[in-house]
């Protein structure tokens, strides 16, 4: 199944990965797989590494690695055929050719994120980092990023993977890729699964109200009024069932 939870984990897994120096990865070039050996500021990763042996042509090594960090982790969730489909063109290690692939394909977002997105930064001139959004609540956006830090302000340059969280209204955030999740299982009353968590996810960054446990995977009555009250909102035959429809207009 091609859904968020999938490259979600993934991506999560990696936090505290610390890119390579030259001299270490000279000496050892398996020392790239290593998560904190061999620190040092000169971009050898192992997503680059990978990602470059998939499409160099275009995926640099070494490199900055904040766009290949993305890529990577959706190659490991849904394979290279279709990763770059649920990334609305191709691997691209340059953030301003992917922010660019989601405004051609209609699929991107000024506001409103939601877990899965990927969130791009901008600098005084352009588009200049990028990540992905884990979790949203009323007041912030929270992030897993490579070469970055965990300092709560935009590093594009840090060197590591690392959770961050930002306010909504963040300057620099520039917008938000809506990744092509295509394929989700109907969601009803009574179900209990990784897409329930995400439709809850989706429904409260959107405004809709649910328990105060939140996202919990569990599809109770709360749920299915909000799921009804948003197919309402938006078009769609009452009903509480979260069907393909309803999929598409939770973005």
């Amino acid at each position: 199944m091609i859904s968020p939870d999938t490259v979600l984990k993934i991506a999560l897994k990696e936090e505290g990965y610390l890119e390579k120096s030259k001299a270490a990865y000279t000496i050892n070039k398996d020392i790239i797989y290593e998560k904190t050996a061999g620190a040092g500021s000169d971009n050898y990763t192992k997503y680059g590494k990978e990602m470059h042996s998939v499409l160099p042509g275009v995926m640099d090594f070494p490199a900055a690695w904040c766009d290949c960090f993305v890529d990577w982790c959706m190659y490991k969730a849904y394979g290279a055929e279709d990763a770059q489909k649920v990334l609305c063109g191709r691997f691209d290690d340059y953030t301003v050719n992917s922010s660019n692939y989601y405004k051609k394909a209609n699929r991107w977002a000024n506001n409103k994120p939601v877990p899965g997105d990927q969130i791009f930064f901008k600098n005084t001139t352009r588009i200049c980092h990028t990540g992905l959004v884990y979790k949203v609540d009323k007041r912030y956006v929270y992030t897993i990023e490579g070469n970055t830090s965990n300092k709560g302000i935009l590093v594009p340059n840090g060197g590591a993977v690392a959770k961050k969280k930002y306010v909504l209204s963040y300057a620099n955030i520039a917008g938000y890729g809506k990744p092509k999740y295509d394929v989700r299982a109907t969601c009803v009353l009574g179900d209990c699964n990784a897409d329930v968590v995400y439709l809850q996810q989706r429904l409260m960054a959107l405004g809709y109200p649910l328990p105060k446990w939140g996202a919990d995977g569990d599809f109770g009555e709360e749920t299915f009024k909000a799921v009804k009250h948003f197919r309402n909102d938006n078009g769609l035959k009452s009903s509480g069932t979260v069907d393909a429809a309803c999929w598409q207009k939770l973005g």
